[in-house]
């Protein structure tokens, strides 16, 4: 079995996608004619143990808004001595916690 290479993206048209979500995002949001109920908890998703549930994403991409926070990730994975995905995966955990416990108060 051969493995296939895959071509190599161009830097412009990757470039182009971003710029396009950075447009998009920033661009106002229509209004609603009627707002929606505001949801008290949000339903746990349950899934056979092994699967993946349906509704939820397995990646997710970011587009840094300036250098620091891919440098500030690198700098604590080499502190840390693990994978800048690893600690990411961290560090939006933690951010997560902190955040659900802010939601609390």
């Amino acid at each position: 079995m051969a493995i296939k290479k895959r071509p190599q993206a161009d830097p412009a048209a990757i470039e182009a996608f971003g710029a396009a979500a950075d447009t998009s995002a920033e661009a106002p949001a229509p209004v609603a004619a009627v707002p929606a109920p505001p949801r008290e908890t949000v339903p746990a998703r349950t899934a056979a143990p092994g699967e993946w549930p349906a509704d939820v994403a397995k990646t997710l991409l970011i587009r840094w808004p300036d250098a620091t926070l891919p440098a500030e990730l690198a700098e604590v994975a080499g502190l840390e001595d693990r994978s800048q995905h690893k600690t990411a995966l961290r560090a939006l955990q933690r951010g997560l916690e902190v955040l659900r416990a802010e939601h609390r108060a």
